[in-house]
């Protein structure tokens, strides 16, 4: 009850020190107790210091501020580090990414504890960056699976779920260790050690069905990175066999090409005529295959040949879907 108390106490403070009027009443509906508890906490915080008072004039019908030129003591932030701040918490929640639901939540709180000047610079600098257009896919319906798989990455207890791959009529029951989670190709994923088949494998997130926390604890403790698990996988799932793929681009494409770091193996050789060749070694061709036909006439594979194959396969089959048997 104490920690929960002091918790909604630095609650307040934030609340108070920022542009929003409260009185005792919104204070109570925001935080979820009574206006008596309110009354109380504002005379701790007049007990403890905090120059907080009653303004008549303050919003609809008065409300409580603290005094402008006071604050915590905190943590010294640099001017770059709060834009940084203001810069994630704007991705965050204007893309509504899991896992950093309350981020807003912590700058906010945060806020509350930095002098005027920086408090100032963090909610202009909110209202002047944002991000757009990221596509990530749609995770609101797992949003307590996220929450399963955290609680089990740091207690360290397996989890026993259902999974419905696309290759899959059913779902089918797991028993995962949990490794790491980590953001790629617009999804969250999850690495986990498979009791069944003995090895580490990837999961998204989002095709989880049930998931649910046991009380066995987790075995593995061999360290795994997520690199050595996807070795050269253009983005998250690994072939059999790597390809060393040559790509040439011509205007515009070749520029953009250029400038975009698209895996971590790439080089780019720049041509007289403004083409660029882009150069890679991939494991697995199924994903760099969906990658070239998006270029569309502006890209043209040069090697290997199972990749022009399979982007002449696939060319072929468009064309079909559009213009039929004849083609």
């Amino acid at each position: 009850m104490r920690g929960k108390r002091l918790n909604r106490l630095l609650q307040i403070i934030a609340a108070l020190r920022g542009p929003t009027s409260y009185n005792a009443r919104r204070l109570a509906e925001r935080y979820g107790c009574s206006r008596r508890n309110i009354y109380r906490d504002i005379a701790v915080l007049e007990l403890a210091g905090v120059p907080v008072f009653h303004d008549p004039d303050y919003g609809d019908g008065g409300g409580y501020r603290i005094r402008s030129d006071w604050w915590f003591p905190s943590v010294s932030l640099t001017d770059r580090e709060c834009l940084d701040l203001a810069l994630l918490t704007r991705i965050a929640e204007s893309q509504s990414i899991p896992l950093l639901d309350e981020a807003g939540g912590a700058r906010d709180k945060l806020l509350g504890t930095l002098p005027p000047k920086q408090q100032d610079l963090i909610r202009t600098a909110s209202e002047l960056f944002d991000a757009i257009g990221l596509n990530l896919a749609d995770h609101s319906h797992c949003r307590h699976f996220m929450t399963t798989i955290q609680t089990a990455l740091l207690t360290r207890r397996k989890i026993e779920c259902s999974y419905r791959s696309p290759h899959q009529s059913r779902a089918k029951k797991l028993l995962l260790q949990p490794r790491q989670v980590f953001l790629a190709a617009q999804a969250w994923y999850l690495l986990a050690w498979d009791d069944k088949v003995k090895d580490n494998r990837i999961y998204r997130v989002a095709r989880f069905t049930e998931i649910s926390l046991t009380k066995k604890p987790i075995k593995q403790t061999e360290p795994c990175s997520i690199r050595e698990v996807l070795g050269n996988a253009w983005s998250v799932y690994r072939g059999e066999r790597d390809y060393h793929i040559e790509v040439l681009f011509h205007p515009p494409a070749a520029e953009q090409v250029a400038e975009t770091q698209w895996h971590h193996t790439q080089e780019i050789e720049p041509l007289e005529d403004g083409c660029v060749v882009f150069r890679a070694t991939v494991s697995g061709l199924e994903e760099v295959t969906y990658w070239v036909l998006g270029w569309g006439p502006l890209a043209e594979v040069k090697k290997p040949i199972e990749l022009r194959e399979r982007v002449c396969e696939d060319l072929q089959k468009m064309l079909h879907n559009y213009l039929g048997e004849g083609v």
